[in-house]
C-alpha cells in the first residue's frame, strides 16, 4: 500500500514523473466514473456506490485511512476516492475524423483553469478534438483535470504539437485555419463556420503571435463595445465556438 500511496503523490506533484509513467490521477466519484475504462487502480476512504461498479470490472481498489488520503489530495474538501489512470495517446489524424471537423488549437495557453475550461467547452459544443502546442500547460496537471469536469475523457486531445507542423497538417487536409486575434479586421460573426475548421487561440498575456496568425486563412476579433480591452482566452474560445455551433445548427 505504501508504494501505491507514493506513486499517487509523485503523479500529483511531478509532471516529469507523469510523463515517465504515462499515468495521472483523477479524484472524486464523477471523474473516477468517467475514467473507468482507463483506470489502473483506485484508492478510497469509505464505501460508496461507485465501488461496486469498479469491482465488477476487476479494478483493484485499496482502502486508505483518512489521514493517508488527506496527505495525497490537493482539494479542500476531499471526496474520498481517487484513481490512477493510464494516459490516452492521440495523433492529429484523430481530431479530423469527423465529417465536418471543428478543432480547437491552443498555443502556449498557460493557466490550468483556462485550458480545462477550453476543453470542457470544446466537449460541450461537440468539437472533434483539441490540439495543444508544446509550451501549453500540462494536460494532466491536477488543476486542468478538475477544470475539465471529465471532458478530457470525451474527445481526442493531442499534446506537445509543433505549431508549424500542425498548421501544415491542417492545410494539407483542407482544414480552414482561423486565428482569434485582437488585430483582426473581421468580426467573428462575419465568418462562415460550416466548413472543416480549426480555431487557433493563444497565450493569456501575449495572445496569438503575429507569425502564427499570418499562417491562418482568417483573423477574427470579438466585438467589444464596452470598455474592457480583452477577454479571457477561455471566454474568447467559447464565444467563437458557440457562433460556430449556431451557424452549424442553423445550416
Amino acid at each position: 500500500m505504501d508504494a501505491k500511496l507514493r506513486l499517487v503523490k509523485n503523479l500529483l506533484e511531478k509532471k516529469s514523473f507523469r510523463r515517465k509513467e504515462q499515468k495521472f490521477v483523477v479524484e472524486g466519484p464523477h471523474l473516477v466514473g468517467d475514467a473507468i475504462d482507463s483506470i489502473d487502480f483506485v484508492i478510497y476512504t469509505k464505501d460508496q456506490p461507485l465501488l461496486n461498479q469498479l469491482l465488477r470490472k476487476n479494478i483493484p481498489c485499496y482502502k486508505a485511512s483518512q489521514k493517508e488520503y488527506n496527505e495525497l489530495t490537493g482539494v479542500e474538501t476531499p471526496q474520498g476516492i481517487l484513481a490512477v489512470v493510464k494516459e490516452q495517446s492521440y495523433q492529429l489524424n484523430d481530431v479530423i475524423k469527423a465529417g465536418n471537423p471543428l478543432v480547437v488549437f491552443c498555443i502556449d495557453v498557460q493557466d490550468p483553469g483556462n485550458l480545462g475550461t477550453i476543453i470542457r467547452t470544446a466537449d460541450a459544443v461537440g468539437a472533434s478534438g483539441v490540439v495543444l502546442s508544446k509550451g501549453t500547460v500540462d494536460l494532466y496537471n491536477p488543476k486542468v483535470i478538475r477544470s475539465t469536469m471529465g471532458s478530457l475523457f470525451h474527445l481526442p486531445i493531442v499534446q506537445d504539437v509543433e505549431v508549424e507542423a500542425a498548421i501544415t497538417f491542417f492545410k494539407q487536409h483542407k482544414i480552414k485555419l482561423v486565428a482569434a486575434d485582437l488585430t483582426g479586421e473581421k468580426s467573428h460573426f462575419a465568418l462562415k463556420y460550416d466548413c472543416p475548421l480549426a480555431v487557433l487561440v493563444g497565450n493569456e498575456g501575449a495572445g496569438l503571435s503575429s507569425e502564427y496568425s499570418a499562417l491562418c486563412d482568417e483573423k477574427v476579433k470579438i466585438p467589444m463595445p464596452g470598455r474592457a480591452e480583452s477577454l479571457n482566452v477561455s471566454v474568447s474560445t467559447a464565444v467563437i465556438l458557440y457562433e460556430a455551433v449556431r451557424q452549424r445548427l442553423k445550416g
